[in-house]
């Protein structure tokens, strides 16, 4: 059992039972994850803004960001439910759904 609060700031976590708690690794590793597609995600869309059509090497095009989105939105067979959960919180409250779909379409559209 664990509490858990998600924010831009951070992520707060309390583990109640140390046996099934998450690691700190995987908490960071999490947070990071989150905290780079954002800015990613925010670059694209201020090139949109700005008027251009955003364009990126391949390797990190509209694939990469459906992937990275399936990552962090798809549980894995072997994860416990701390890991499956923690995503899904953040992805929740941050709005980056919205913007890696968006993402997404802004690249999928100047590629076209």
């Amino acid at each position: 059992m664990s509490t858990a609060h998600v924010g831009w700031s951070g992520v707060a976590y309390a583990s109640h039972s140390s046996e099934r708690s998450l690691t700190t690794d995987e908490l960071v590793a999490c947070e990071l994850t989150v905290q780079a597609l954002w800015c990613f995600t925010r670059h694209i869309q201020q090139m949109v803004e700005d008027g251009q059509d955003p364009s990126m090497p391949e390797r990190y095009g509209w694939r990469f960001l459906r992937a990275a989105a399936s990552r962090l939105s798809t549980a894995r067979a072997q994860e416990t439910a701390q890991n499956v959960l923690m995503p899904e919180a953040i992805m929740k409250t941050s709005g980056l759904a919205e913007r890696l779909r968006t993402a997404q379409e802004s690249l999928r559209e100047s590629a076209g």
